[in-house]
């Protein structure tokens, strides 16, 4: 699977963070990992392939998801919104998004849903632009990256904890992780 220069460093260490945190779950125990805004399908494929893991991506567009699917019959890839999933409480082990939380209408809501299709000490891990970076004013989008300051906020008020946003070498995209608890 063929990463962007840009995502090969934080792709790779988020491999190795759900391949350390695997080590810690059951072994017996299917590990269920869900794509948010998984366009086509490049992250889940590739997430697939490097930890085992069984992955569902979803994207709110029709056209994206069709594109996945012809790509691969090892994960599903269905159409829905990330603010309002059909899944029930506690289904995933780990959730991710590359490239995609500023580019959903209610990300907080989005924080929010993941949490609640986490199951417990599950993790989201969220791989985006840093806003306020010079490099990011040229992207269209730019008004809607978020800081680290400001995802770690998010993250908070959707009830993650042991949260973290460290940025790649370059500056330019951050790696976000929460944790969902019981508490």
């Amino acid at each position: 699977m063929d990463l962007l220069e840009n995502e090969v460093e934080l792709v790779t260490e988020l491999c190795e963070r759900i391949r350390a945190e695997r080590e810690k779950i059951k072994p017996k125990t299917a590990i269920k990992i869900l794509d948010i805004g998984c366009g086509t399908g490049k992250l889940a494929l590739y997430l697939r392939e490097e930890t085992g893991c069984e992955v569902i991506g979803i994207d709110p567009a029709r056209a994206n998801v069709e594109k996945a699917r012809l790509k691969t019959s090892s994960v599903t890839f269905t159409v829905q919104s990330a603010e309002e999933m059909t899944f029930e409480d506690k289904t995933f082990d780990f959730a991710v998004s590359l490239k995609a939380l500023h580019e959903i209408p209610n990300p907080q809501e989005a924080l929010r849903e993941s949490k609640r299709v986490l199951k417990e000490g599950g993790k989201l891990f969220i791989i985006d632009w840093i806003g306020g970076v010079p490099r990011t004013s040229s992207h269209g989008h730019a008004k809607k990256y978020f800081t680290p300051a400001r995802l770690k906020a998010m993250l908070s008020e959707a009830g993650f904890v042991n949260i973290s946003a460290n940025p790649n070498k370059e500056g330019a995209l951050m790696l976000a992780e929460g944790e969902k608890t019981s508490a």
